[in-house]
């Protein structure tokens, strides 16, 4: 049987500045149930808009974004986001950042600790519970956010670049640490990225768009198998010839 499909873009297009701009046209994909898409393209392409289209936070000039059958028309609660710059409050701990959302569902309290417990111990933030977000480094404000969108229980999970402000080896650490949580409770998700390796070692598909106005250039299977690591992505055979089609691709449009 085919693969269901969650997320359904048909035909959108998107303006800035009273119409001025023109950051996706006609823009048309499919996201299946339980895979991982992730999107790489020129800066400025409207990858991130895109993003909110999909999680509904940004509307649109045209076409229709379907998730689950259902027009988006405004934020879903089985669709969480991760943003690039955290989005923690200050003003909370880990804990309280974390059950944000589950406290906004309105769930009973005892179901409320038991998730953020859950999902603090998933992301590797144990003892870190009654932190404040400036006494924790970017990589642990990050595993917070993550810790915070999955702590909902999402069918979709939306990811805004949410490695790009990190350091190499930090960004390595939580690209495994997510492939290993995608593991443990696969769902869907579209993935934003810059880097085409991360792209390759996240994505079962990897989505290719051209500079604005953005459209699909190329979307192509990642034939590497699950379950994965960072490092066997970059040892497997295929990897070399991924990252050089991709980056032709990009290349080629930038020229």
């Amino acid at each position: 049987m085919a693969t269901p499909i969650r997320i359904s873009v048909e035909h959108v297009t998107k303006r800035f500045a009273s119409g001025a701009v023109t950051v996706f046209e006609a823009l048309d994909l499919a996201v299946r149930d339980g895979e991982t898409l992730c999107i790489v393209g020129p800066s400025g392409c409207g990858k991130t808009t895109l993003l909110r289209c999909m999680h509904g936070l940004a509307a649109i000039d045209d076409g229709r974004i379907v998730i689950d059958g259902t027009e988006v028309r405004a934020p879903s609660r089985k669709v969480a986001m991760v943003f690039q710059h955290f989005g923690l409050m200050p003003w909370k701990r880990v804990r309280e950042n974390v059950a944000y959302g589950l406290e906004l569902a309105g769930l009973p309290k005892a179901t409320v600790q038991e998730r953020v417990a859950h999902y603090i111990e998933m992301v590797g933030l144990r003892g870190f519970e009654t932190s404040y977000p400036n006494q924790l480094s970017g990589g642990m404000q990050q595993r917070a956010g993550l810790a915070r969108a999955l702590a909902v229980e999402p069918d979709i999970l939306l990811m805004d670049e949410p490695f790009g402000s990190l350091d190499a080896l930090t960004r390595e650490v939580l690209q495994d640490e997510l492939l290993r949580i995608y593991q443990l409770a696969p769902r869907t998700m579209v993935f934003i990225t810059h880097s085409i390796e991360e792209a390759i070692a996240m994505g079962d598909r990897i989505l290719v768009l051209s500079a604005r106005p953005a459209r699909v250039r190329e979307l192509f299977q990642v034939d590497i198998p699950r379950p994965r690591t960072v490092e066997s992505v970059i040892a497997h055979p295929r990897f070399i010839p991924l990252r050089d089609h991709c980056w032709r691709l990009l290349r080629e449009r930038a020229a």
